[in-house]
């Protein structure tokens, strides 16, 4: 018996150091969530200060988020998503470029979906552009636009590998259909 008590007390306690590391990864993982998308109302604002502030917090978030990956890595998946997502788009819009996956300092799943995501930030960017009249701008964030699109069409894989996606691949289908034809539609009236 008292093997068995002393076993139930070495798991109990694995188990609570393991419920502390939880909580502390999901800590983590609200504070980037809410982190990138501060960041990225603060560039559609055009608070592009306080955004590189922002992206630059969530950033430091998201490497104290790594050391529980893992246990906690399929947890954590929105968040580094999130993060890219912010991170792309910042790069976009303040220094004209795509970062690359490594410059993102995210694993690769999680910058391919963030960068799906980033096609929807564009077309309101688009939208806004337009809207101002300012039609290269919105011709400038088409382009980056289509090359996200372009450059992602062919990775086809199964749900499993890559869960999220294909439906992600469509949305940036529509959204690149869309743009183009607001961006016709504003030449048309000209």
């Amino acid at each position: 018996m008292n093997s068995l008590n002393s076993d139930v007390t070495s798991i109990a306690k694995h188990l609570s150091k393991k419920q502390k590391d939880f909580d502390n990864a999901m800590t983590l993982i609200r504070d980037i969530v809410r982190e990138s998308a501060q960041a990225i109302t603060l560039l559609h604002n055009n608070e592009l200060k306080k955004a590189e502030k922002t992206i630059a917090a969530a950033g430091k978030l998201t490497d104290k988020l790594k050391k529980f990956d893992g246990t906690f890595g399929y947890h954590a998946k929105q968040a580094y998503q999130e993060y890219a997502e912010a991170k792309i788009f910042s790069e976009i819009k303040l220094n004209h470029a795509i970062p690359s996956c490594k410059k993102v300092g995210v694993e690769q799943e999680s910058y391919l979906m963030g960068l799906m995501d980033v096609a929807g930030e564009l077309k309101r960017e688009i939208l806004e552009s337009l809207r101002e009249n300012k039609l290269d701008d919105a011709e400038r964030y088409f382009k980056f636009m289509r090359t996200i699109y372009d450059s992602t069409r062919s990775i086809r894989f199964a749900e499993a590998v890559l869960n999220g996606f294909r439906r992600k691949q469509d949305v940036a289908r529509m959204q690149v259909e869309g743009a183009g034809s607001e961006i016709l539609s504003f030449k048309g009236k000209k």
